[in-house]
């Protein structure tokens, strides 16, 4: 018999018996490899077909890979050719997937990658009977639809928005929808009006929760669909859950017909002062559908915006507003005596709403009229970036006190005079409890908050202590000039907290404390206070266990004392060169009994020095050090650099001696300089460099050097 026939034989009666107990082990093994192997030559020959389809399907992976199956035959489904669409559902069938995932597949094909019209989705979507299927599971069409379907849609295209949201709507999807959701009918019910008014909305902006619906609505907004849209307000959501109000919709548009026109109301946007004038005059015929608020944005945004700053003259935005405020006048004087029943602005509106609008509105006149006012004018007529800057933000502040008192404080924090920061107190708009001591204050609060950590509070300056610094000199020429707005004492008082909290940067504390310093006369306890910083910071950075604390330094006699004990256990040259700025950071030497001796320690500091750290190096060092003192206030006396010379001589550093007496000036020095030199046999770079020699010329020691072995290489380099 042929095997094929002898196969298709038993298949069929085992087949047939299906569920039967054939009482034999091994033949049920058979029979299960039979089974086994039937189905992977139906799956290897559905396979064959479907490579035949020239869709790229790999033939062993499909007849192996149960997930790859699957997804091939909803890729399948991803068509709008019949006949494989035909296979895709049969597959489906043969191999158990939902016919529910075929047709959802499907229909997102057809809103994604189609290219259908959306007319032509909704035939075949009809035709094909897809929705039957897909209503069944309400929760997954909707989110399937929401996450696959709804980001593929444009937001202009109000057609296909429009069958998204009736396809949810019919499949009764409420119930799985976030909270403060508009629901689909809510959505069908706004398209269907939208679509035959507002051609080119982006309706997914309109309808974000993150989006402003106003944005939204400006760009298609004209004199013939702003009523019908505006009737359409009320269900159009805010974020909050708040609803557009009619009022906010002519507002906007009237932002939009103020500075572009309208191809029916105003034929072309205004560009002269009197074309703006006119401009206004027509916006203001639609003032009695506004809301107080809505009426008081519209002005602010034509009078008080960059916009209106650059396009229209101070004269224009002043008429505009003293127009508004007779026009809103007006309508409030209506309002009474209609009793407010119309449903337009007066009626929605209370008389508090009113009253508030115009004194908003006065404020505004009163504001404008102070920018012909001597100050403002200085600002905007001057050749300075910085104060154009100021008069662009004082013009736009309508004498607001939060706007006006961050420009004060901003020009404090520039280091502007005093004098320019009352006279922009005094100019605003009943702003006669603001003060320079109050926005002073504030700058420094400010910069203490910057020292203290706070990274953005003065992310616009790149050093506090260069803005302190400025504050300080402006405060410093005020009091000089007689001006009593802030003292030094008031400063002192801000930073003293700061200064002396120990949770705060040593070194930042002493950069506040000699800013001062340099510009007035501390108290006895802020001295201590800055000597007793500097001391902990140097012994921080190079004897950490060795605390410091007040009575460490609180005078001379124990100055000293801790100095020995640190100079004692001093062998490297860092140590050295912190006892160098710990002597800086102290007051000088008073003690009689070493200021000029060997006591003094800056003499015992290069005794160590040179003892520890031998060598020309050490040798520039000390000469470096002796150089730093000269215009200090711990300058040294020349018996000193005299001790230190002997020092120098006697650890063989004769160059760097001489130089230190050359430059010394002092009679008895250069005596034992020329000593030294007559004393020198020959020349060599050990005792002598260019330096040196420019130095004995400078001391006019040319005539005096004339029977030594130097006056050849003097004469040769006073010739040069």
């Amino acid at each position: 018999a042929d095997p094929r026939d002898l196969i298709r034989l038993v298949t069929k009666h085992v087949a047939d018996h299906e569920g039967h107990d054939w009482a034999d082990e091994e033949l049920e093994a058979l029979i299960g490899q039979l089974q086994l192997y039937s189905e992977r030559l139906t799956d290897f020959t559905q396979a064959q077909v479907l490579k035949g389809l020239g869709r790229g399907v790999d033939v062993q992976r499909f007849s192996n890979d149960n997930q790859y199956k699957k997804e091939t035959i909803l890729g399948l489904a991803e068509t709008l050719d019949e006949s494989v669409y035909g296979i895709s559902r049969s597959l489906a069938q043969r191999y158990s997937i939902p016919l529910w995932e075929v047709h959802m597949t499907h229909l997102e094909f057809l809103f994604t990658d189609s290219g259908l019209s959306t007319k032509d989705i909704e035939s075949r979507t009809e035709s094909l009977g897809l929705f039957h299927t897909l209503k069944v599971n309400p929760e997954a069409f909707y989110n399937h639809m929401s996450k696959y379907v709804y980001p593929s849609i444009a937001g202009t295209d109000l057609q296909r928005l429009l069958y998204y949201y009736t396809l949810l709507e019919n499949c009764s999807c409420n119930d799985y929808l976030p909270p403060i959701t508009m629901t689909p009918d809510t959505h069908v019910k706004l398209l269907k009006k939208l679509k035959a008014v507002a051609n080119g909305l982006n309706y997914k902006k309109l309808t974000n929760e993150d989006s402003d619906p106003l944005k939204a609505l400006e760009p298609v907004l004209t004199s013939q669909n702003v009523l019908s849209i505006s009737k359409l307000a009320a269900r159009i959501p805010l974020k909050g859950g708040q609803a557009l109000t009619p009022s906010a919709v002519h507002s906007t548009w009237l932002h939009k017909l103020f500075w572009e026109g309208d191809a029916h109301v105003l034929k072309r946007s205004p560009q002269t002062d009197q074309e703006f004038l006119h401009a206004y005059d027509t916006c203001a015929k639609y003032f009695d559908r506004l809301l107080p608020l809505d009426a008081v944005n519209f002005l602010d945004a034509i009078t008080f915006s960059p916009e209106a700053a650059s396009h229209l003259s101070v004269e224009t935005r002043t008429e505009i507003t003293r127009r508004a405020l007779k026009a809103l006048k007006g309508i409030s004087e209506k309002s009474k005596k209609r009793g407010g029943d119309d449903g337009t602005l007066q009626s929605e509106s209370s008389a508090s709403n009113f009253s508030h609008t115009l004194a908003h509105l006065q404020q505004s006149l009163d504001h404008l009229e102070t920018l012909h006012h001597p100050f403002p004018l200085s600002l905007r007529n001057s050749q300075e970036e910085r104060l154009q800057g100021y008069s662009r933000v004082y013009d736009l502040s309508r004498s607001e006190q939060v706007k006006v008192r961050q420009l004060a404080v901003t020009m404090a924090l520039d280091g502007q005079p005093l004098e320019r920061v009352e006279q922009l107190l005094t100019t605003a708009v009943d702003l006669s409890d603001l003060q320079p001591r109050s926005i002073v204050q504030e700058a420094v609060e400010r910069i203490i908050s910057a020292l203290s950590g706070d990274e953005d509070i003065l992310k616009d300056y790149a050093d506090p202590l260069k803005v302190l610094e400025d504050i300080v000199r402006a405060v410093q020429v005020d009091v000089q000039k007689g001006g009593t707005a802030v003292s030094s004492e008031d400063l002192l008082a801000w930073l003293r907290p700061f200064c002396g909290d120990d949770s705060k940067p040593v070194r930042l504390r002493i950069e506040v404390l000699q800013i001062l310093e340099c510009s007035f006369s501390l108290s006895d306890e802020d001295i201590r206070l800055l000597v007793l910083f500097r001391s902990q910071a140097v012994l921080k950075a190079c004897w950490p266990s060795r605390e410091c604390e007040m009575k460490d330094i609180e005078n001379e006699e124990k100055r000293y004392s801790l100095f020995q004990e640190l100079l004692e256990s001093s062998r490297k040259w860092e140590e050295f060169q912190h006892l160098m700025l710990l002597l800086q950071a102290w007051p000088p030497v008073t003690d009689k009994s070493r200021l000029e001796s060997e006591d003094n320690p800056w003499v015992c500091l290069t005794s160590a020095l040179l003892t520890h750290c031998s060598g020309v190096r050490s040798g520039d060092e000390v000469l470096d050090m002796c150089r730093s003192l000269h215009t200090s206030k711990h300058k040294l006396h020349p018996q000193c650099i005299g001790h230190i010379s002997s020092l120098l001589l006697n650890g063989g550093l004769k160059l760097v001696a001489l130089k230190l007496m050359a430059e010394s000036r002092d009679e008895q020095l250069l005596k034992l300089t020329l000593d030294q030199i007559k004393g020198i046999p020959e020349v060599s770079d050990d005792v002598c460099d260019s330096e040196l020699l420019s130095l004995l010329l400078d001391a006019g020691l040319l005539v005096s050097c004339v029977d030594s072995a130097l006056y050849p290489a003097l004469v040769s380099s006073h010739a040069s």
